[in-house]
């Protein structure tokens, strides 16, 4: 009885080694790589950050004509293939971040992304303000969830 309280106590006071003290990206650097790869609609690279059971949600895209939406998949395949999807005829996703932080593995990132898509005429760029949350759970993502204002939305230079 005495070891195990012993062992107890050992524990509780025993810090646990963080995922940057292991040598592991932050919650906020594999959130940013994860946007550089999303932003270039890179599916390689998206294949190896998101989870199994990730989640992909804009609930902000359920009612809107003429975007392509909903976007809402679950699971790291069907992410994939709607993401395969839209690159078909979006080229990249710039993100112009005005701020950005982290708390409790999510990483929130709040500014405007780029769509440039595939015109008659050529490349057209459009913005969109928008709040992007990357949920982070044992290095990997778990949930990427945007709000989008598509009202505001307009062609960009």
């Amino acid at each position: 009885m005495l070891r195990t309280l012993t062992l107890a106590l050992v524990l509780a006071i025993t810090p646990i080694a963080s995922a940057q003290e292991r040598g592991e990206p932050s919650a906020r650097e594999t959130a940013q790589s994860y946007l550089e790869a999303y932003s270039a609609l890179d599916l390689d690279r998206l294949a190896t950050l998101y989870a199994e059971s990730a989640e992909f949600n804009d609930p902000t895209s359920t009612h809107v004509e003429g975007i392509g939406g909903p976007f809402v998949w679950h699971g790291r395949d069907a992410i994939l293939a709607g993401i395969r999807n839209w690159s078909r005829s979006i080229r990249s996703l710039h993100y112009e971040v005005e701020r950005v932080y982290e708390a409790s593995g999510r990483v929130v990132f709040i500014g405007a992304v780029y769509p440039e898509v595939d015109g008659p005429s050529g490349p057209v760029r459009y913005r969109y303000p928008i709040v992007t949350i990357v949920t982070i759970e044992d290095g990997l993502v778990t949930e990427h969830r945007d709000y989008t204002d598509y009202a505001s939305g307009a062609r960009a230079p």
